[in-house]
């Protein structure tokens, strides 16, 4: 009787796991596209506010939802890693690796019929076990650490970049978010035409505008003078454009650095940094716009969901290695070998990281931008979600638009439940 129960126990595990490996997407199952932006505040794209052109990433708010109480932890990894978990509770304790009993969004579609991709920053370790092939990503371009140069192949930090499992040497005419976004794209084409008829999910993982600050130059150049105003100036033309549109922070009394008072070679020095700051945004907005028009090109744009979003890491070192080859003298800035960081007067504008929200999933919350957008929710077009959202929802969100339950939910499965709720 005993040997019968456990024979029939049996066939019903293999029965619920045949199930859960068959089962098939529902038909124009809906395709997705994350794009993460490093270290970019609530209030530095043009639809929260800021002076800096995003007409891309402003577009998508019209067309979709924007969220004014969206958090993430004030941690790269940590926000990376509830990104496409859905829990705060994926990374090992003091390292940056996804632990073993949790699953990604990525696995999570793969296994279902998706063709799964991503390109740009990774910041989730570095062994052979922590690559995002290994993670649920078929085809992938990584940088696999946190911080590397944007651009040229000479790197002042170590950085290491892989396609797929194997080292990529970069190019002398590299730039980061150029770079990326070309190589999502090129992954859009690869495989059979069976393959590629298959909905995909993208992850674009940009290190814009992460320190350290450079940009091409023809692109900086477009906000020379721009920023000579000063620190208060262009904090209170934020603010304006806040309030015009309903959004904001309600930070006042910033105690920023008195700009009459700086030297005009500092002030020049700073001035400088916002111009190369901006153009590093404007570029990322640009190739966003590039990556639009080839969904819309080939058809694939009225079924695809897009969410756009920052990592919420805000924090700067107080010093950049100063090796004899850097050259950070004003007329250098921006180029690929100098080492230049925002500085505190800059910072000081940050709105995300000041008046954090005590009801979210983790410690030091920073507000940050998340737009939603998609042909899909056109019934949602251009609304405002002032509900308190954070990036471990991101994960049930996706998994609730196609149907398909996290593997948490069985009783069969041994992996980390998530923690975050579906949005919609």
């Amino acid at each position: 009787m005993k040997s019968t129960f456990h024979f029939l126990f049996l066939c019903l595990i293999l029965l619920l796991t045949n199930c859960q490996q068959n089962k098939e997407l529902p038909p124009n199952s809906p395709n997705f596209l994350i794009i993460l932006a490093d270290d970019l505040d609530y209030s530095e794209i043009g639809c929260y506010g800021s002076e800096i052109p995003t007409p891309n990433i402003d577009q998508l708010a019209k067309e979709g939802v924007l969220f004014t109480e969206f958090y993430t932890p004030n941690d790269d990894a940590k926000t990376r890693s509830m990104l496409l978990t859905g829990t705060s509770q994926a990374q090992v304790p003091s390292t940056n690796q996804l632990q073993a009993e949790v699953v990604t969004i990525a696995q999570l579609l793969k296994e279902v019929g998706y063709r799964t991709m991503m390109s740009g920053k990774w910041n989730l370790g570095t062994e052979k076990t922590d690559m995002p092939i290994a993670k649920g990503f078929q085809h992938s371009f990584a940088l696999m650490e946190e911080t590397s140069n944007h651009l040229g192949n000479t790197r002042y930090f170590p950085a290491i970049f892989r396609e797929n499992n194997n080292i990529k040497e970069i190019s002398e005419d590299f730039y980061t978010t150029q770079y990326f976004s070309r190589q999502l794209l090129s992954f859009f084409s690869k495989g059979k035409k069976r393959e590629r008829r298959k909905p995909f999910f993208a992850y674009l993982s940009f290190t814009a505008p992460h320190y350290p600050l450079q940009a091409p130059a023809r692109t900086v150049q477009n906000f020379s003078s721009q920023y000579d105003a000063g620190y208060q100036a262009i904090y209170e033309e934020r603010v304006a454009n806040q309030l015009a549109k309903g959004i904001h922070t309600g930070i006042d009394n910033l105690n920023l650095p008195n700009w009459e008072n700086l030297p005009l070679a500092t002030k020049a020095m700073e001035a400088k940094k916002m111009e190369i700051y901006a153009a590093m945004i404007f570029d990322m907005d640009k190739h966003i716009g590039r990556l639009i028009d080839y969904l819309k090109v080939s058809k694939q744009y009225e079924n695809t969901v897009i969410i756009f979003l920052t990592d919420g890491g805000i924090s700067e070192p107080t010093a950049l290695n100063q090796l004899a080859t850097i050259d950070n003298s004003l007329e250098n800035m921006g180029n690929p070998n100098s080492m230049i960081t925002l500085g505190e007067g800059w910072t000081s504008l940050k709105l995300g990281n000041k008046g954090n929200n005590a009801s979210v999933l983790f410690d030091a919350a920073v507000k940050a931008p998340l737009i939603i957008s998609s042909p899909l929710l056109k019934k949602q077009a251009g609304n405002k979600d002032k509900s308190i959202r954070t990036v471990g929802d991101i994960t049930p969100t996706i998994l609730k638009m196609i149907g398909i339950p996290h593997p948490s939910e069985s009783y069969f499965e041994d992996v980390l439940s998530v923690e975050g709720q579906s949005i919609f």
